[in-house]
Formats: structure tokens, C-alpha cells, sequence
């Protein structure tokens, strides 16, 4: 065998209690409690080293519910009215893929210990959100680290877009051109530059100075 074998999940997150808040004009930033219902529904073929998706199978599996703790951030809709909705929605996969690898890093953990989802519209915030939750009951405190590490990993992963050489997206940066599109890329990156443009943040200057 050359592949393993890598579930889909619909995920259905609910906000129940927000512990921390930042607001700015281009972003509002948050951690706090939060409902998590799991739903897969298929699987995905992946190829080892070089993680292509080569085939899909569907599966029923029943609900899965989770309590635990999740960091988020929102930017207005206003901000992103010059994307059409599966230009968004490509850009919040592709940043949703990109952060959720940068966060196991940033947090010394397994990238199975965080779960990521990204809404084109939150029913809590109102706009496009992107969610990475702790998938241990409770929590264990990855939440509030992941939100006082917020310029740093949105700096980082602007970086790594820049770095890689992949024309439209691959699983080392945004993920794969099939899932985010052809400009998946593209619009991934603009949509993480226009969180920090606006009110620019220390730590991500500092990340992305290098490669300025």
C-alpha cells in the first residue's frame, strides 16, 4: 500500500462561552468554550510524502460531541466583499489547512490534538471565521496559547505561502489545488494579509521581516 486512509468530517461548532476578546477594525480575535459535533461522512485516499488525494470512499459513522476549548478569528464581510463566495470559501480552507500545521508547531503538539473548521458566515460572529479547537474534553489550555501566538502564526503563515514554489497550492502550504481551487493560493493570501494590513502587529512584522 502507498496511501493511508485520512476521514472527512462535517463539523458543526458552537460557541457557548467567550473567555478572552480582542477587537480590531480588520479582525475580532477570541478563545473561549465551545460545542463541537462530529459527523463523518468520508474517507480520503492519501498518498504517502507527497499527500495526494487518489481516491474517496463513503462511510456512516454516527455523531461525535466534544466540550472543549477553541481560539477563532473573524473578519468583517465588508473587508472580504470583493471575493465571491467559492473564492472565499477557498480561501478560508486554504487558511484553515495552513494554520491548523502551524499551530501543532507553535504549541509542541500533535496535529491530531487540534481540529480546524472555517465558516463563510459563523452564526456567532456573523462573518467569515476560521476555528481551531482543542479535541480533548475541557481542554488543555492550547487555546489561550494559540491566542496570545495570534500575529505570530498568521506571520507564519503568510511566510510559508511566499516560500513555497507550488503555482496554485499544494499540501505543504494551503493544501491541495483540488480542494481550494486554482486560486486558492492567491486568495488564501489575501485574506490573511487583509487581517494583519490594517492593524499591523508586532510579532507578525517581525516574522515576515526576513522575507520582506
Amino acid at each position: 500500500m502507498d496511501y493511508y486512509t485520512d476521514a472527512n468530517l462535517d463539523v458543526d461548532l458552537k460557541v457557548l462561552d467567550v473567555f478572552a476578546k480582542e477587537e480590531l477594525p480588520n479582525v475580532k480575535r477570541s478563545w473561549g468554550e465551545v460545542m463541537v459535533v462530529a459527523k463523518t461522512h468520508m474517507y480520503k485516499k492519501i498518498k504517502f510524502y507527497t499527500h495526494e488525494n487518489i481516491g474517496w470512499g463513503n462511510i456512516s459513522l454516527p455523531e461525535q460531541e466534544l466540550h472543549t476549548n477553541a481560539y477563532w478569528f473573524a473578519i468583517p464581510k465588508e473587508n472580504v466583499a470583493a471575493l465571491d463566495k467559492g473564492a472565499l470559501q477557498g480561501a478560508l480552507l486554504g487558511a484553515a489547512h495552513l494554520l491548523g500545521n502551524i499551530a501543532s508547531l507553535e504549541l509542541m503538539c500533535e496535529p491530531s490534538d487540534l481540529g480546524v473548521t472555517a465558516q463563510i458566515r459563523s452564526p456567532f460572529t456573523g462573518d467569515p471565521t476560521v476555528y481551531i479547537y482543542e479535541k480533548y474534553p475541557g481542554g488543555v489550555g492550547f487555546s489561550e496559547q494559540l491566542f496570545e501566538a495570534h500575529g505570530r502564526l498568521l506571520g507564519r503563515a503568510l511566510s510559508i505561502i511566499k516560500q513555497c514554489p507550488c503555482p496554485s497550492g499544494c499540501p505543504s502550504c494551503v493544501g491541495p489545488v483540488e480542494e481550494v481551487g486554482l486560486e486558492g493560493k492567491a486568495h488564501t493570501s489575501w485574506f490573511l494579509k487583509g487581517v494583519l494590513d490594517h492593524g499591523p502587529n508586532r510579532q507578525a512584522e517581525e516574522v515576515l521581516a526576513p522575507t520582506e
